[in-house]
This record gives C-alpha cells, structure tokens and sequence, in this order.
C-alpha cells in the first residue's frame, strides 16, 4: 500500500522544490521500499530459498470461510520470506481463555476478536480472558448506553463507532446534517461530506488520516507539493501528480490504479492518457489555491538566493486545505474571514474583535454541502455553530462542531423554552 510519500525513484532524484530534506530523504526511502515490492524483486528472497529452505506446515481453512471478516483474520506467513501461504488466526469470543503470548511461547492458532483484548489477573501472567476492551472511544459508547437506559440521552446523539483495535472510527455524524472525518484518537480533521449514503463505505478518510500521521512524523506543515492531494471527504483524489508526473490511485488507499502503466506527464493529462481526469479540471492538476501557494514559494526561494538568506521570516502563504482547495478561515493584516472552497468572502470581522480568536467558519462550511432543507444557525460573525441549535420545534445545545451534548439538564427543550437552555 502505498502512503502521503510515495515518491517515483526519477522524481525523487529530479524533485524541482525545495523539501525539507528529512522529508525528501524519507519519501525516496519510502519509494524505494515500495518499488522493489511492486516489481516483485527481492535482494535476500529467492525462489530457492523458498523451495528448498522453507517447509510449510497445514494452514487452517476458517478463513476462507464465508463471513470469515467475523471468524478469523489472514496474516503474511511467519516463515522465512512469506514463503508459505498466508497464516490464518482464528478468532475467539468474549469469555473465552487465551494467552498474551511471551517469547518462549508455541506459534499461536487464536487470538481475541475485533474490540476484544486478552486481559490477564497480572503482568507476570500469560493466561487471561477475552474481554471487551477499554479505550477512550468504547468508554463513549458506555457513557452513551447509560444515558439511554437512564433517559437522558439527546435526540440527535448517535453512539460512537469504534473499531476492532478500541480507536476511533474514521467518521463521525450529525443526523440529517453532514459527516466529518476524525483521527484514531476522535479528533476532528480534514473531510466533510452531506449527512446521505453509507458512512462507513463512503468516509474511510484514508487520505486525511495518512496526512495526519505525515506531520507527526515530519513535524512541520506540508505544502501542496509534499503530499497526495485528498478528496472533499477525505479519501485520496483519483488523480495524483508527483512534480511533473502524473497517476491514477485507488480513492481509498492511495495505491496505484495501473501499477504497470507508465507515469504521464505534467502537461499531457487528458482523458486519453489517464483514465481517471475530469474534463471539469481544465486540463491543469494544480488548484487555484495551490498555484498561489506554489507561486508564492518560487518568489520566496528566490528572495532567498538573493539575500543569502536561509530564512525569510513573515512571508505570507495562500492557507490551502489538503484538497487544494481554500482553508475556510483566511485572514490578512487587519481582518480574518470566513471563506468558501474558491475563495469567496462569506463573512469578515477585525482581529481586534475578541471573537475572531475562535473564528472556525465549520458551521458555515457544513451548510454549503448540506442537502437537507433544515440548515444550522451559524454566528453572522464567525460562521461557527451557535451554542444553541433548534431543529424541528426541538432546541439543543451543541459543540463547536455542532454536535449536540448534554452536560445539563435539561438536554433539549421544545422552541419556546428555548432560553431554560443552559450550553456553557
């Protein structure tokens, strides 16, 4: 699978920006890993090794069964080089024995199920049980069950989704209003999209969740010519372009579409060489925002030349999403600015306001993709959710993301108690 650095060998070696070179270093390393794997090389695996070396044992079947997502779970085989066929765990249910496993221990054949882990009296012990684990997101879960069986749960709360490792889903949901993508940890990032569909099929968020992971380990913001450009809902754009070469990947993984296909260049991307252009690009890869960004650090590496610089402190840089579009807040010497994707002006305030310090536009941004007739309120000044939201003749508190939350009593009121609502 391929991630945010997959970077081509010949680009790597003929990358025209400037990178920072950790970053650079690590995208060619990342490449170079991938490309032996795709072309199927291998400098310390050969067929002999495997015919002659290796001797493979009875693979259980259950996970070739149907429904095995629910059974059990393929691993590459622990042999030397992958040899044998894939290395199959069956799955164990809630209040069933296993063992954590140490060093000395036999190859295991079961491990716990998805959201199970095995949990032992002690660290000194190897024996345990299958139980439900004990995450941040499974602790919403049960603070949500306890406040449906007690009453006092929200009309428009759902429960969180968690996955089989006790993170966060990739996804999280606003009845009749739209959905965003959230890290592992639940926080919000990049990615929203109209509250319709299969939220589990169509918000993976993949793209946004690889850029995520991309800063922890670079440290540092990325520009629009240091990663894969995402969709508006998180997953990977279809079409990808490296510097001046150009691919089709798959939206949920960022692998290539046609990995035997050559790369196309920059300037010749049409439908004719590239399955998945849109006409609707005009025959250019780089967004409006991303040009200005790319434009903008031209003139900056040229100011650096001619200054002997190696910093150019203050510089202004357009503020892109990872969509190549326009970041929602935008802002200039005097004043910030709610925005949408192209750079329309939706609302403006001061700097000296003191609300333009918590200016978010998210609420603003939600009503351009909501198809639903019942919009939420949005502050004239910020674009953000307003504390208080009405949706049907029933009111709500609600967070900065416009999820509704129930920290007092009462949790919601008809419209005209409206004021018994008490949100801080």
């Amino acid at each position: 699978m391929y991630s945010l650095f997959v970077f081509r060998k010949s680009v790597c070696e003929s990358v025209k920006m400037r990178l920072n070179k950790l970053l650079f270093t690590y995208a060619c390393f990342i490449f170079k890993i991938r490309y032996v794997e795709s072309s199927g090389e291998s400098v310390l695996c050969t067929k002999t090794v495997c015919d002659r070396e290796v001797k493979c044992e009875p693979v259980s079947g259950i996970c070739n069964h149907q429904n095995a997502t629910l059974r059990g779970i393929s691993f590459p085989s622990p042999t030397t080089c992958n040899c044998c066929d894939d290395y199959c765990l069956e799955y164990l249910h809630e209040g069933d024995s296993c063992s954590a496993g140490n060093p000395s221990s036999q190859p295991v054949t079961k491990m716990c199920g998805p959201g199970l882990a095995c949990q032992t009296p002690s660290d000194a012990d190897d024996d345990g049980i299958c139980s439900r684990m004990i995450t941040d997101c499974t602790k919403r879960q049960d603070d949500y069950d306890e406040r449906r069986m007690s009453g006092t749960l929200g009309s428009m709360e759902l429960r969180q989704e968690c996955d089989g490792e006790g993170f966060f889903e990739s996804y999280k949901c606003i009845p009749g209003q739209s959905c965003y993508c959230v890290s592992k940890n639940g926080t919000r990032i990049f990615g929203e999209t109209d509250f319709i569909g299969v939220p589990s099929f169509t918000m993976q968020c993949k793209c946004s969740r690889d850029y995520e992971e991309a800063l922890l380990i670079t440290g540092q913001d990325l520009g629009p010519h240091q990663h894969f450009r995402c969709s508006a809902d998180g997953s990977y754009d279809q079409l990808q372009c490296i510097d001046d070469s150009c691919l089709c990947v798959n939206p949920f993984d960022g692998s290539p579409t046609y990995p035997e296909d050559p790369l196309t260049d920059i300037s010749k991307i049409s439908s004719e060489t590239l399955e998945c252009y849109s006409d609707l690009r005009s025959g250019e890869y780089y967004k409006t925002c991303e040009r200005e960004y790319l434009q903008a650090l031209e003139k900056m590496n040229c100011l650096q030349k001619q200054t002997g610089f190696n910093e150019i402190f203050n510089y202004n840089f357009p503020r892109c999403d990872i969509d190549g579009t326009y970041k929602a807040v935008q802002e200039n010497a005097t004043h910030k600015m709610c925005v949408d994707k192209d750079k329309t002006i939706l609302t403006v305030i001061l700097k000296t306001d003191p609300l333009a310090e918590k200016m978010d536009c998210k609420c603003l941004r939600a009503t351009s993709i909501i198809s639903s007739a019942e919009k939420p309120t949005c502050n004239k000044d910020t674009g953000n959710y307003e504390p208080i939201q009405c949706r049907r003749g029933v009111c709500r508190c609600v967070d900065s993301d416009g999820n509704q939350v129930c920290n007092k009593s009462p949790c919601e009121v008809v419209v005209e108690k409206k004021d018994k609502l008490i949100c801080s």
